[in-house]
């Protein structure tokens, strides 16, 4: 019977009785109960771990959930938000822009209390503050200056195209046009700039001696490229010609003729007769021979004529080639076509036909060589001009 009564006693202990000392067993001596004690301790440590394990596997589960609750309606908000913005007059970048900020808030919102549900939140604040660090200021200035730099970018973008389309209504021409709007959109860039550095209370001496430096080293390191944004600027100022102009610059050995497509910052895109687009640095365009050759309303055209010493007949050959040019649809009337006699040479005649196309015109005269082989066919023929043709 007393055996059982020690039994007994030791379940108790192991069921969580408080610290008992001493026991005695069926002989009357007395044992120590380290061995239960540890066993106890033993229990409570497996109790806690398994505890532990489901409030971490709970803290993932709620954590997860509220995340991806915040996404899914931020993404519904952002839909939301682009659809409607689409249909005013705000560039696609700043439609974009202002889309991924209306996501933002909910991803914030639930952010702060995955981090709340850890209890990681606090502490962490509790920590940056014990290091002088204001969390709440840094992280607000952080966020009003991303803010600021992508509706700054939008809105620029925004001014930039409305510049453009308001001046065009205006009849300016199309380099002023870009170059205002460009002004427009360098003037609110600047104005983003000053505004961050007043969100961080940054002096202003600081960024100017940094952009001082940062000049130099620029000018040096650059210089090119430096040279090329400024030829452009002064190639929309001066405007020898204009954008949708056809031109010929000459580049020993090679002559490119198109149409100016934009003068852009570092160089003049040119869309060639022959349907390539080739860039040229703004630099090289503004030291080559620049030939405009829509900037009168028509220009010249000549056809070199060369044909056997038999076929010639002073007088009647030139005036049925003037004539043969009056006829088509595409030479200008006033000034007349003029043939010219130039070379007797190895038994052949040259004569240089002269006549007037109007700009648009100038680099498709294949219906006048086609009519002078008509007229004479043994002659050899050769464009002159316009330049580059030959």
């Amino acid at each position: 019977m007393h055996a059982h009564m020690v039994l007994l006693t030791n379940t108790l202990s192991l069921l969580g009785t408080e610290t008992p000392t001493v026991t005695a067993n069926p002989t009357g001596t007395a044992t120590s109960l380290s061995a239960l004690t540890a066993t106890n301790i033993s229990l409570h440590k497996v109790e806690a771990a398994a505890t532990g394990t489901v409030n971490i596997t709970l803290n993932i589960i709620l954590s997860s959930g509220i995340i991806l609750v915040a996404l899914v309606l931020g993404l519904l908000l952002r839909q939301i938000c682009i659809r409607r913005l689409q249909k005013t007059i705000l560039d696609k970048w700043a439609v974009q822009t202002l889309g991924i900020l209306v996501i933002i808030p909910p991803l914030m919102i639930g952010a702060t209390a995955a981090l709340a549900i850890w209890n990681n939140l606090i502490s962490l604040i509790d920590d940056l503050k014990a290091h002088n660090i204001d969390v709440y200021s840094i992280g607000s200035n952080f966020i009003e200056t991303v803010i600021l730099i992508a509706l700054s970018i939008g809105f620029a973008r925004t001014a930039k195209k409305l510049a453009i389309r308001g001046l065009g209504e205006h009849r300016l021409n199309i380099n002023t046009q870009t170059l205002l709007a460009r002004t427009v959109y360098i003037t609110v860039l600047i104005i983003t700039s000053c505004c961050i550095l007043a969100i961080w209370q940054i002096p202003v001496g600081i960024p100017v001696a940094a952009i001082g430096v940062v000049t130099v080293v620029i000018t040096i390191a650059f210089q090119d490229i430096l040279k090329d944004l400024v030829a452009g600027f002064y190639l929309l100022l001066s405007r020898p010609f204009f954008i949708g102009d056809q031109i010929s610059i000459t580049i020993a050995p090679t002559v490119y003729i198109g149409k100016v497509q934009n003068v852009e910052l570092r160089a003049t895109r040119l869309r060639l007769t022959s349907g390539e687009e080739v860039s040229i640095p703004n630099a090289i365009v503004f030291t080559s021979t620049v030939i405009n050759n829509t900037y009168f309303e028509e220009r010249r055209a000549t056809i070199s004529v060369t044909v056997p010493v038999a076929d010639f007949v002073p007088q009647e050959t030139a005036h049925q080639i003037g004539h043969t040019l009056r006829d088509l649809e595409a030479v200008i009337q006033k000034p007349e076509p003029i043939v010219l006699f130039t070379s007797l040479k190895e038994e052949k005649v040259t004569l240089l036909a002269h006549f007037w196309v109007t700009s648009s015109q100038a680099i498709d005269i294949s219906d006048a060589m086609y009519a002078l082989h008509t007229l004479l066919p043994n002659a050899e023929l050769a464009i002159r001009e316009p330049v580059g043709m030959a």
